[in-house]
């Protein structure tokens, strides 16, 4: 990744880090690595365009997806 998506990447895994803190779970648990990069590339704007990123299912759009929409928008 390189420019607003390696930006967008390193916000996005800090976030993640923060979240599986406060739930006391592995960073994984929360979105993949993998999941972390399409979301900065893809950069979804709505809620249904972040359940075509492959790796957010309905559960984590619905928990996360307020959060991940406005980091990556």
């Amino acid at each position: 990744l390189t420019g607003e998506a390696a930006s967008i990447y390193e916000q996005l895994r800090q976030w993640r880090l923060e979240i599986a803190r406060s739930q006391g779970v592995p960073a994984y648990v929360i979105l993949h690595d993998k999941t972390l990069r399409e979301l900065a590339l893809q950069r979804p704007g709505s809620p249904q365009e972040l359940l075509d990123v492959a790796g957010v299912g309905e559960a984590k759009a619905e928990r996360y997806g307020a959060d991940i929409l406005r980091l990556v928008g």
